[in-house]
């Protein structure tokens, strides 16, 4: 790191300790003078509150689950997705706002997925309610407290004791470290090998995840692209297959997954041939993206919510993102695009299982070897046993519709809200 940019660094980390120091001696003992409501959740999706993932579709079940006296409310910092709510006559409140502020003070339970909650200030004038971490994601990586302490024990400067200490005490001072109430996850063996090492919590819960019940409900077309998802529909109807291709961000490559040109007109001319549609979903600072097109290839909204889209799929293709594994639960064939995959297993110290083991699936490195690969997976799926192998040791087998009445069964028996909750109609 540069003497220019440990400067920058270490304003910014001066900035955030006097923030944060303003924010305990100030705000939370204000917020400790207003009571808690147990009748009142608030949600708060990632980056600021989008709508997607877990706490989206904890949001939605949890409406037709709570009786009448409980509130669960959206907060998000997305004006077009507050009035898309709005529109569904679903809760919502903007922050920052007075009003969103009052709800972080009088909120008994906040339902979260991530760990960017606490920015803004909401961290402290959260001070006093039951934190439920839902999480977003199960793979094959390190997170939050494991992955620090790994990165302790490989980088020489990190293992110092006393940059130990100060790392801990400011993310525990900024609020990035805290007792949750509750961290929900999907098995047994993810609770034991990633979640408990990462959290720090009064209770776990195995449930599965919210999210994938791939609902495709009107309600749950808010906040994803809904004119691919409908297209998807109608492709499927007319017997095109989909292939899905969700790869993770890497600023170091100069097309995205080596998508040139030449590759692109060769992969159009295979689609058209053979009846098949590919979605890219990229990220949105992915370099040269915005390239990506053809009479076959469309691209899916950066940001947006991808599930509802996930059934209408016949095949997906990544690299290291971890959303193949929600997508073994539909039993369809998984491919692996890595053509750095070597360097990429023996220099990524957050990589926590065995690459090999963990991705079911045909690894290739180049679009000719992908498109052979897809037209044998669809001859002779190779691969079935071994994806439902793993999906059974990341779910159990528990049906993922019973996540949301399960996390809401907890909440009620631990007494943190006061009034019973109708689990046992399900979700609708």
């Amino acid at each position: 790191m540069s003497g220019v940019k440990w400067v920058r660094e270490g304003w910014r980390l001066l900035l955030q300790s006097a923030l944060a120091l303003a924010g305990w001696l100030l705000i939370v003992p204000l917020v400790w003078l207003v009571p808690r409501r147990k009748d009142l959740i608030v949600v708060i999706g990632r980056d600021g509150g989008k709508f997607t993932d877990n706490t989206k579709y904890f949001f939605l079940q949890a409406q037709s689950l709570l009786p009448s006296g409980v509130r669960c409310v959206w907060l998000s910092s997305f004006h077009h997705e507050q009035t898309k709510l709005e529109s569904c006559g679903l809760p919502v409140a903007a922050y920052p706002s007075w009003r969103g502020v009052w709800l972080l003070m009088r909120a008994g339970i906040l339902v979260v997925d991530s760990v960017d909650w606490h920015l803004r200030m909401r961290r402290f004038l959260l001070s006093g309610s039951r934190k439920v971490q839902l999480w977003h994601g199960v793979g094959f990586k390190r997170i939050e407290s494991n992955k620090v302490q790994h990165e302790a024990s490989t980088k020489k400067w990190i293992s110092n004791p006393l940059i130990a200490r100060l790392r801990s005490g400011l993310r525990f001072l900024t609020g990035r470290n805290i007792r949750y109430d509750l961290v929900n996850t999907t098995s047994r063996f993810y609770l034991d090998e990633v979640f408990r090492p990462a959290f720090s919590s009064h209770y776990f819960l195995v449930s599965g995840y919210p999210r994938n019940t791939f609902d495709c409900s009107d309600k749950a077309l808010i906040g994803t692209d809904a004119h691919i998802i409908h297209k998807a529909k109608a492709w499927k109807s007319s017997g095109r297959k989909v292939v899905l291709v969700v790869p993770t961000f890497r600023d170091s490559r100069s097309t995205p997954i080596g998508l040139d040109v030449t590759t692109r007109n060769i992969l159009d001319n295979w689609c058209e041939i053979n009846e098949i549609e590919f979605v890219f979903k990229f990220h949105a600072s992915e370099k040269g993206a915005t390239e990506i097109a053809g009479k076959h290839l469309h691209q899916y909204e950066s940001g947006a919510d991808l599930y509802p889209l996930m059934s209408c799929v016949d095949a997906m293709v990544t690299d290291y993102s971890s959303i193949y594994m929600d997508f073994l639960l539909l039993d369809k064939p998984v491919l692996f695009l890595v053509p750095d995959m070597e360097d990429y297993v023996q220099y990524d110290r957050q990589i926590q299982f065995d690459y090999a083991t963990m991705t079911p699936g045909p690894k290739v490195k180049t679009w000719g070897e992908l498109i052979c690969a897809l037209e044998q997976q669809w001859k002779s799926d190779s691969y079935c046993s071994q994806r439902q192998d793993l999906a059974l040791k990341a779910f159990d087998g528990l049906p993922q519709e019973e996540a949301t009445p399960k996390i809401l069964q907890l909440i009620l028996e631990k007494g943190w809200l006061r009034s019973n909750i109708q689990t046992t109609r399900g979700v609708r």
